[in-house]
Formats: C-alpha cells, sequence, structure tokens
C-alpha cells in the first residue's frame, strides 16, 4: 500500500512538470504574439460635443469650447491603441457608449500630407440611428495615400481590429504620427453616406510607434 501511494505520487509529480514545461515553451515561443498594453493617443475635455471646435477640418486648435455640449455620446475623452504582429487595435472612449438616437461616426486619423486638414491614414466607426440605413455598426481603415479603397473592419463596442496588412503604412517598424480624432453626425446609405455636422475634434495626440 504504501508503495502504490509512493508510485502514485511520484506519477503526479511527473505530470505537474511535464504540463508546467509545456506552458513555459508554448508560452516562450517565438510564434506566440501578444497585445501590446494599451497606450492612450488623444485625450480631449469632457462637454465639448458642440460643433464648435473646428468643424472637423483642423487640429482642434481653435478652442476647447466646454459649453452646450449636445450629448455625451459624441464627446470623445481619448483614444487607446496598441498592437501585435497582426493587428491594430483602436479603442475610442467617450462620456456615453454608442449607438444614440443620431446616426453617429467616429475618426482617427494620422500621418498628415501638405495639404491643410488632410491625413494618410483614416480609421472610421459607424453606428445606427436617425437618418442612415445602418442596422449595426460597420468600422473600415481607409489609405488615403496609396489609392486604395476603404477596407471593412471588425469592430466590437467602441474597438477596431485592424490587419496589420492592410496598409503598408502599418508594416514592421512604422511610425503613426499626429493622431487626431473627431466625433460627426453620419447619415445616408453605408458606405457612401454624409459625414457632419462634427460634433467633437481633438487637438493632436502623440505619435505611435507600433511594437514589432
Amino acid at each position: 500500500m504504501e508503495e502504490t501511494a509512493r508510485g502514485e505520487t511520484m506519477r503526479k509529480f511527473i505530470y505537474i512538470v511535464l504540463a508546467t514545461g509545456l506552458v513555459a515553451s508554448i508560452v516562450g515561443s517565438p510564434g506566440v504574439a501578444t497585445a501590446a498594453k494599451e497606450t492612450k493617443i488623444v485625450t480631449d475635455p469632457s462637454g465639448d460635443s458642440n460643433g464648435i471646435n473646428d468643424q472637423g477640418t483642423g487640429d482642434g486648435s481653435f478652442g476647447d469650447f466646454t459649453q452646450a455640449g449636445v450629448g455625451n455620446v459624441s464627446d470623445l475623452s481619448e483614444v487607446r491603441i496598441s498592437n501585435d504582429a497582426k493587428n491594430l487595435y483602436i479603442t475610442f472612449q467617450a462620456q456615453g457608449v454608442p449607438p444614440a438616437s443620431e446616426g453617429l461616426g467616429y475618426r482617427l486619423r494620422f500621418n498628415p500630407t501638405a495639404t491643410p486638414g488632410t491625413q494618410c491614414l483614416l480609421f472610421e466607426a459607424f453606428w445606427p440611428g436617425g437618418g442612415n440605413n445602418l442596422e449595426e455598426a460597420h468600422a473600415h481603415i481607409w489609405d488615403q495615400c496609396n489609392g486604395a479603397d476603404p477596407i471593412e473592419v471588425k469592430i466590437v463596442g467602441p474597438m477596431l481590429t485592424v490587419p496589420r496588412k492592410a496598409s503598408k503604412l502599418l508594416g514592421k517598424g512604422a511610425v503613426l504620427k499626429a493622431p487626431q480624432a473627431q466625433s460627426f453626425v453620419w447619415s445616408g446609405t453605408y458606405p457612401t453616406g454624409v459625414a457632419g455636422p462634427y460634433l467633437d475634434t481633438t487637438k493632436v495626440g502623440k505619435d505611435y510607434k507600433l511594437v514589432d
């Protein structure tokens, strides 16, 4: 009996050692990627969703007016971003959670061009509401500097999952420059609807270097 108990204990010990080694080898394997910690790249004050801040044409330098906000869902407060080897993850944070009664859109844009108010990369999300034909949220990436059409991406809540292969601007060592976010009323038929009026426009945030 004593011999049997010792044998059983030894077998359990071996199983634990093998299992621990397997987990360690999986975690340490070169092919296993984990998303980096989220980085806050854009911040914006509360209560300034009122259609005054640049109307979507600038970088938010025309003040952050905090009076007479038109709604908490359109009131952007921050944008966070992270990435792994395959995807970029973008999370919009507002004072409320979409959707709203009126059709709504969020936009994050990077890499300014020589033309004031225009950027190469657009990440856009659209929610159903009065004035549009959506039945669920949609999102896309649009690389305007490389002649590409918008590519639809996954959206869950306020987070977009963007495959890095969707644009060469998301390649190894890429830096996403001068991020700036907007919220706007979105109406019409997806994907060719109308963005406007613009309700909240943030100041330019911090550059983000992709983790490879």
